[in-house]
């Protein structure tokens, strides 16, 4: 295994939640420790210069995507955070980014069976951004799609969506009575 430098890893750390928002502490050092080649005390480290150089937010669990696994910790990027890696990822080959990709993929495909509520949000071509919002409400699930205008609203949707997605069907449905 060949060991990652702590700038590295604070560059995959900041993508991959930037791609997996309210990922938990365990959900991403289990998933950095088993596929990007890291040890312990290098995320841990890298983590913890993330946290306190205030490029990341840890929450309570609940902000996104439902109760962490083992944690409840959840991590959000800060807008120096989402800066710092818009300078930073054109230095990321094509490869890893592919392989950054293909680990959050599994982190949210992780987070949505662990939850069964989902929130994310997405740059669209346009300047805005694409939220998806899905829970399963005891077998009665309800999905949508919103674009709103700029990031910090997609993030209160996102963030608010666990506490509301309960009685999002009912009140989505009385809109048109």
């Amino acid at each position: 295994m060949s060991d990652i430098s702590i700038a590295e890893s604070k560059i995959q750390i900041l993508y991959l939640v930037d791609r997996a928002p309210g990922v938990s502490y365990h959900m991403l050092m289990e998933k950095c420790m088993e596929s990007l080649y890291t040890d312990f005390f290098t995320f841990s480290r890298s983590y913890e210069e993330l946290i306190s150089g205030n490029l990341m937010d840890k929450s309570r669990s609940g902000d996104f995507t439902g109760d962490a696994v083992g944690s409840t910790e959840n991590l959000t990027l800060t807008d120096g955070g989402r800066a710092v890696l818009k300078d930073l990822i054109s230095s990321l080959n094509a490869s890893l980014i592919d392989h950054l990709n293909e680990a959050a993929a599994e982190i949210v495909s992780e987070m949505s069976r662990n939850s069964g509520i989902t929130a994310s949000l997405e740059p669209t071509e346009d300047g805005r951004f694409l939220v998806s919002l899905a829970a399963d409400n005891n077998g009665k699930p309800f999905s949508c799609n919103v674009t709103v205008e700029d990031e910090a609203l997609a993030v209160k949707i996102c963030k608010q969506w666990k506490k509301v997605a309960s009685k999002a069907p009912d009140e989505f449905l009385k809109l048109f009575e």
